[in-house]
């Protein structure tokens, strides 16, 4: 399996450009030369701020529960780039990449002049549609919205998940702008579902909604969710004509039952369309199956080490509220690295609140921030700095004993690095 782009390169020599270039015309016209496979596919988009790849997951096992074939496109990568692309939870393999890739070559990929982004999901819709043939693709947006390359699909449905302070830098500074850029995935005439609850995030994807004649349906509002056991994150789904009671997720951190409220509306708005046959014991049951790596994910029982990509403040006061409910009684030791365009500040001192010891690195990504940055944020009295994080790591587990917990959070790239190193 990939890595990265730089090794399928080593073997192909695809020309692809390794940066953020919002815009989509570029991909509009290589897609026009494979014939507009994004067009073949019953697709749900489900952008937002956090909460997608959950959401998605979700999702994905309650469709699987009911024998569809589904596609999924996420970024970034768990451990290898092939494992953004997979149908029923299998990855794309290398040599059904390499394939893929000698038939763009014949319909103009050196002249398109490709991010690894867009490459990548040009990869995903001809592999969905032209490959596996599946019955829904469930493609998660890379960066805002409106102008990120998986925008040029038409979905049957749309998912806003939530808005919040992330890539400042590309999206704008206020929640306002960063809505706009997330509201451009609604479509005319397609629903859209949201777990968005600020007011002023809110009135500007409604307002998108209307002009474009979209059903729009908010969580709190439309359809909402009652906690029965926060220790085990059990809950009851409610909308207005429908009760699911005793639901199960196994994902941890009691947020995570907003964003399955959003995954049981995107299949009960299936089921009113159409698509499916709604099945609550088959929802209840799919639930229980759902995986989804690198979220509150514990990698090793003994010593404790838990992985986490928050990824922004809103992620990380979701991990605190997590680690004071679960982790109170010990000592947490966390690893800690980010990307230029982040909140660090405000997320550095979030986690000070329930930190033992802060230890900050850095990892190979042309975006990653210096641990010495980090570090010198950070006003925790018990502060380390290595910016090699495979050393950080190795000299930290041989502290760790039944008392403690070693949290590895930061960006989802240093993640996704740490995750293969790990397992």
């Amino acid at each position: 399996m990939f890595k990265s782009w730089k090794e399928v390169q080593a073997v192909t020599d695809v020309p692809i450009k390794n940066e953020i270039n919002l815009g989509l015309d570029r991909l509009e016209m290589f897609l026009a030369n494979l014939g507009n496979p994004q067009d073949k596919l019953k697709a749900i988009h489900i952008g937002g701020t956090n909460g997608k790849g959950s959401t998605l997951r979700l999702l994905e096992s309650v469709l699987r529960e009911e024998e569809m074939n589904v596609g999924v496109f996420h970024s970034p990568a768990y451990q290898y780039i092939n494992d953004q692309i997979s149908v029923n939870g299998v990855m794309i393999s290398d040599e059904e990449m390499m394939e893929m890739i000698k038939v763009f070559y014949a319909h103009g990929l050196e002249e398109a002049e490709l991010t690894e982004f867009e490459l990548h999901t040009a990869m995903a819709f001809y592999y969905f549609a032209e490959i596996k043939k599946v019955d829904f693709a469930l493609v998660e947006v890379g960066l805002g919205g409106r102008e990120d390359s998986t925008n040029i699909l038409l979905p049957i449905l749309s998912i806003i998940t939530n808005i919040g302070y992330d890539h400042l830098g590309f999206l704008g500074d206020t929640l306002e702008k960063i809505a706009y850029h997330k509201a451009g995935i609604i479509k005319v005439s397609i629903p859209v579902i949201s777990g968005v609850i600020q007011d002023e995030a809110k009135k500007v994807i409604e307002q998108e909604a209307q002009e474009k004649y979209a059903k729009c349906m908010f969580i709190n509002d439309d359809f909402t969710y009652y906690l029965d056991d926060v220790q085990q994150e059990e809950f009851s789904f409610r909308s207005q004509d429908i009760d699911i009671p005793h639901i199960r997720i196994p994902f941890q951190g009691s947020h995570q039952v907003a964003n399955a409220s959003l995954a049981i509306m995107a299949y009960l708005t299936l089921a009113e369309m159409g698509y499916v046959k709604r099945k609550d014991k088959n929802l209840l049951s799919a639930f229980r199956k759902a995986r989804h790596p690198g979220r509150l994910e514990i990698v090793n029982e003994n010593p404790l080490i838990v992985l986490d990509g928050a990824h922004n403040a809103e992620a990380v006061d979701a991990l605190v509220t997590f680690i004071k409910r679960k982790f109170s009684e010990k000592n947490v030791y966390i690893v800690f690295s980010a990307l230029v365009d982040k909140p660090v500040e405000s997320m550095i001192h979030q986690l000070e609140e329930v930190a033992t010891e802060m230890i900050f690195t850095s990892f190979d990504f042309n975006r990653a921030a210096k641990a010495e940055d980090l570090f010198q944020v950070c006003s925790h009295p018990k502060k380390v700095v290595e910016e090699d994080w495979e050393i950080a790591i190795k000299q930290l587990l041989p502290r760790l004993n039944e008392d403690s917990v070693l949290l590895i959070t930061g960006s989802l790239y240093f993640i996704s690095e740490i995750r293969t190193y790990l397992l």
